[in-house]
């Protein structure tokens, strides 16, 4: 048996790390005293794993976990007997059950959508950044590697949806995964070629607000009913 949930890592915890906040999600989950399965061998933790992690820096409202069980536990039950051992700034929002065979959350979710506090001040040349943007067939990016060769590939077509949210931020609708990975800083790099005016945005600018799984024409979240079933 597996719990899928979903939680968000707000702004007052955007420092740390992605296995921080495994030991974190850890230390809860004993604390809580819920019916985790833990590995075998001289070191048992919980079977626990987690969505693509977060850059350093980046709060994040649409993460997911998964958790085998040993034990069948209500899911509203998970998650408030978990959230009453979380630190302020993590909260996991719902969660569902499952007896079936799921594939990771990092084979299956192949999409994010990062939000953008807008660069430029002036609404009128927002836009037309965004429909150069949209209407650009080929940005190419150069994505640095450590001991590798430096990498080239074309960020237009893993933007898959450009728009500005009911807020006034920027949305970015992107490939992520083994598949393809659009890191935020090469969104900034391809409208930098844009606009120049448009300076480096840290990554307190950026917010991921959700991590998708696309099955044309639709995108799912992970605790779709399309989804939990299996594959």
């Amino acid at each position: 048996m597996l719990i899928r949930a979903k939680f968000r890592k707000e702004k007052r915890l955007r420092y740390i790390s992605h296995l921080q906040l495994l030991d974190t999600l850890r230390r809860a989950l004993r604390r809580a005293e819920l019916p985790g399965k833990y590995s075998e061998g001289y070191n048992p933790t919980f079977n626990l794993s987690l969505s693509q992690p977060l850059p350093v820096g980046m709060p994040g409202g649409g993460e997911y976990l998964d958790l085998e069980l040993t034990a069948e536990v209500r899911p509203e039950d998970f998650c408030r007997r978990l959230n009453d051992f979380l630190p302020r700034g993590i909260e996991i929002l719902e969660g569902r059950l499952t007896d079936n065979k799921l594939k990771s959350l990092q084979a299956v979710v192949d999409r994010a959508r990062y939000l953008l506090l807008p660069p430029l001040k002036d609404d009128s040349r927002a836009e037309a950044v965004l429909q150069d943007f949209r209407n650009k067939k080929e940005i190419i990016v150069v994505r640095k590697r450590r001991n590798k060769s430096d990498r080239r590939y074309d960020l237009r077509e893993m933007v898959h949806k450009i728009e500005t949210a009911a807020d006034g931020r920027w949305s970015f609708l992107v490939s992520t995964g083994s598949r393809g990975n659009v890191r935020p800083e090469e969104i900034v790099k391809g409208l930098q070629q844009i606009d120049s005016e448009i300076g480096e945005q840290p990554l307190i600018n950026f917010y991921r607000e959700g991590l998708y799984v696309s099955r044309p024409p639709k995108l799912l979240t992970p605790l779709a009913d399309e989804i939990m079933e299996g594959e």
